[in-house]
């Protein structure tokens, strides 16, 4: 074969795949291989059409049957349509073309010396049927093709009918062809039927395993943008946290340097000693929303619901703030708070320190992005079971569809890019999650540079129970535990430090256990012992195990557990051991002495009970 007829044949062969074939596939898997076939099967269809076509056209021309001629002109030209018009669904255009075949064989059976063209017409519509629509779709064309086949063999050779044209073959001969046409259409359209069935359940599976591995991959899509976003969130937050811890850090180390300068007045001396306290408050506060957050994460958060005096917190808690908002000189910016019921001593079941602290920081929030006008906080009675509590400030209000990502861990957000605001993106995610666990829910209303208003709602139940009296403050020299003994097992000097300067004012005498087992031991070798502070954290035998072996001797001992730990649960296993009492580090100096005064009364309260003996 020559060079230049191969180039052709190739020319052809692109002309054949490209330029006739469908110019768009739609569908996947079956649909597609379906989609060729009928490509190839419409080209076939033209190119024979055109030329049966032809031959009958002007048969029927010539022998002036001008209904023929009609019928054969819209089988043609519909078939042509079909086959043209993209646009119309495969279905359609495949079923249409399946029956113009069966109704164009049929036609030629019935015509007369048509026999063989006949059958081929109506085996393509077999095989068409089965590649095209399916085996119902086969087995239905095969059925009404021994119909049609009995109908024909009926009316040539029954002899009940007036025929002008006699078929080309006898009986015998055409029972021969109709029963290895029928053959023929069986042993052909079986396995075909066999192999479009394996064909469409390889494609299926096929497809059903790529829908898996696409959905995988969008999860692990999905998954990395996630862990991207949330390494961005965490470096943020890495970021604004060395900030936060930094700043109050700064505030402590560098006015405890000049509290021992001899050029800093007394006056001076108070005052940095109340920011050194205000500072490591703010730093305190910092520590407990990560390990606060952390608890609700890992689910070890609880709740401590008791009578809580509604108003007087909100009274403390305005107080707080406005004493805030004179020590960083605020002018343009005023407080109010607006009570929902009149009743003062009103006391609600709830857990008022988180209460408190979801107050705090909205108030906060609020007052860090206000710079004039005011802020509003307080209550209102919603129903017979919830209160709503909003704050209200004029401040730059959130950026357009931050409404619910303000909640989100670490996000921060500004309308300000001119001035840098302060804090470390978690304070809404704790103030939602505690508003959730007492049992209500958070919303925010803001309109940019107009301000913003946080709503949460929290069960309202009543709690009548008389009113405790309040705890009158103690003053330092109406304390004297002067011949009590106490021993302090704590690890860490600067610790011991604190608790002997702090015991000291009150004539306290303390003995140092560097940990566990030198505890157990001294009071073993000591009898005039009176109370215990023991640390649970402490090498050669951590504080639990050495109270247990305390109690093994010694029954009696006050024992005061003192600790850093604050999960769910560390109270009581510190009073399983045998315990009498918990506190947690950062101790605090007036809760420590009201602890101690539970179990050793100082000598003035002895004097006084020695006095109302006698008399």
């Amino acid at each position: 074969m020559s060079k230049t007829t191969k180039t052709y044949i190739r020319h052809l062969h692109a002309l054949i795949n490209r330029h006739l074939g469908p110019s768009s596939l739609p569908g996947e898997g079956i649909q597609y291989w379906r989609q060729r076939i009928f490509h190839y099967f419409s080209l076939a269809i033209v190119f024979f059409g055109v030329t049966v076509y032809l031959y009958y056209g002007l048969y029927f021309l010539f022998s002036q049957d001008y209904h023929l001629l009609a019928f054969s002109t819209f089988i043609f030209i519909s078939s042509l349509l079909m086959v043209s018009l993209p646009g119309i669904p495969l279905k359609i255009r495949s079923g249409w073309v399946q029956l113009m075949l069966f109704i164009t064989g049929t036609f030629l059976l019935f015509l007369g010396p048509h026999t063989n063209i006949g059958m081929i017409f109506l085996f393509a519509c077999s095989i068409m049927a089965v590649t095209m629509s399916g085996t119902i779709t086969a087995i239905r064309y095969m059925i009404l093709h021994s119909i049609v086949l009995t109908a024909v063999g009926f009316y040539w050779y029954s002899g009940r009918f007036q025929l002008t044209n006699f078929p080309d073959i006898s009986l015998h001969t055409y029972i021969n062809l109709a029963i290895s046409f029928m053959v023929l259409n069986t042993i052909t359209l079986a396995p075909l039927i066999s192999l479009i069935n394996g064909l469409m359940f390889s494609i299926k599976k096929e497809r059903r395993y790529q829908r898996i591995l696409e959905k995988e991959q969008d999860d692990l899509v999905l998954a990395r943008q996630k862990a991207e976003e949330s390494d961005k969130l965490k470096t943020a937050f890495l970021s604004n946290m060395s900030h936060e811890i930094r700043t109050p850090m700064n505030a402590i180390l560098g006015f405890s340097n000049l509290l021992s300068h001899k050029g800093v007045s007394d006056q001076e001396k108070k005052e940095f000693v109340n920011l050194i306290r205000i500072n490591a408050n703010n730093l305190m506060s910092l520590v407990e929303d990560i390990i606060d957050i952390s608890k609700m994460e890992s689910g070890q958060f609880e709740l401590h619901n008791s009578p809580c005096q509604l108003h007087q917190l909100l009274d403390e808690t305005n107080n707080i703030f406005e004493e805030e908002i004179f020590r960083r000189g605020i002018t343009n910016v005023k407080l109010y708070l607006k009570k929902g019921l009149a009743d003062e001593n009103l006391q609600i079941l709830t857990d008022g320190i988180r209460l408190k602290k979801v107050l705090a920081n909205l108030i906060g929030n609020a007052i860090k992005f206000t710079h004039k006008g005011y802020v509003e906080f307080g209550y209102v009675v919603k129903n017979h079971h919830q209160l709503e509590f909003y704050v209200k400030d004029t401040g730059i209000g959130l950026p357009e569809g931050t409404e619910e990502l303000i909640f989100n861990r670490f996000y921060k957000c500004s309308n300000n890019s001119e001035k840098l605001y302060g804090g470390t993106g978690i304070g809404l995610t704790i103030a939602r999650h505690l508003v959730r666990y007492m049992g209500g829910d958070i919303r925010v209303d803001s309109r940019s540079a107009v301000g913003t208003t946080f709503y949460f709602t929290i069960p309202f139940q009543k709690v009548l129970v008389p009113l405790q009296n309040q705890v009158k403050p103690w003053l330092s020299d109406s304390i004297n535990w002067e011949g009590k003994t106490f021993l302090v097992a704590e690890d860490e000097e600067d610790n011991f430090r604190y608790l002997e300067v702090a015991l000291s004012l009150f004539n306290a005498s303390l003995i140092w256990a560097r940990d566990g087992r030198e505890a157990v031991d001294i009071l073993q070798k000591v009898n005039q012992i009176d109370l215990v502070l023991m640390d649970i954290k402490m090498p050669v035998m951590d504080g639990y195990t050495a109270v247990r072996e305390i109690r093994k001797f010694n029954k009696t001992v006050p024992v005061i557990a003192q600790t850093a730990y604050t999960m769910r649960g560390e109270k009581a296993e510190a009073l399983k051991a045998g315990c009498n009492e918990y506190i947690s580090k950062p101790i605090n100096y007036n809760e420590l002495v009201d602890m101690i005064k539970q179990f050793i009364p100082d000598k003035m309260e002895n004097q006084t009970q020695s006095q109302g003996i006698v008399s």
